[in-house]
């Protein structure tokens, strides 16, 4: 691209802030759920959005602060995640509270694949090393204490009604999430074998979570 085409790229995306903003955001959560936060530069993500990579400067500062935006322009997303888990709660019938809350996992995951994708990259960045990045403790803190408090509290409640398993809460809540993540995180191997779309598999894979773990 030549001189007076980037500078003319970069004159539009400059007046069109807020539009710019957005798209570098969802090209940032592709490419770090795709590559990891290390596999990705910010050449690539702004080939994706389509803008000059000077305005990622312009817009977020370094790597590390848009890989912060990123998840943080997902805040509205998660809270009404944690919102429709602890509708689960108030519901009288026990195993209608545990059937709701693997619907509710398994459809956010599907809406938001980008996620858990990042998560685990994280995860096996810091598995072996002596302590947590910043970076992953920030996600830890942010947005899995809050899932695991919501999700613990519901799942103690169902063990004391007999619905699910009597077992440490922690042991279970790995199992039952890598039973619902699985299928989803393989989604294409999903698809090619039952040749319907992950989308149309919800009711399918959250009964079959709830026959699996239920009493």
């Amino acid at each position: 691209m030549t001189q007076p085409a980037v500078r003319s790229k970069s004159a539009a995306a400059l007046r069109d802030g807020p539009s710019t903003r957005k798209r570098i955001l969802e090209a940032a959560l592709k490419a770090f759920a795709r590559h990891g936060f290390e596999g990705v530069s910010l050449r690539t993500i702004a080939d994706e959005a389509g803008i000059n990579h000077q305005l990622i400067g312009h817009h977020f500062g370094s790597k590390q602060d848009l890989w912060n935006a990123a998840l943080e322009a997902r805040f509205d997303d998660f809270q009404e995640f944690h919102e429709a888990l602890s509708v689960a709660s108030d519901l009288p019938d026990p195993r209608e509270q545990f059937r709701h809350c693997v619907k509710t996992i398994v459809e956010f995951t599907i809406a938001s694949p980008d996620i858990p994708c990042i998560h685990y990259h994280e995860a096996l960045i810091n598995r072996s090393a002596e302590k947590n990045s910043d970076r992953y403790q920030r996600l830890l803190e942010q947005q899995v204490t809050r899932y695991r408090t919501l999700t613990d509290r519901l799942l103690t409640q169902l063990q004391d009604t007999g619905v699910i398993a009597q077992m440490p809460v922690d042991d279970f809540r790995y199992v039952f999430q890598g039973a619902i993540l699985h299928r989803i995180i393989v989604a294409k191997e999903s698809e090619h074998f039952s040749g319907m779309p992950i989308e149309d598999l919800v009711d399918a894979h959250t009964d079959a979570i709830v026959r699996s773990f239920t009493r």
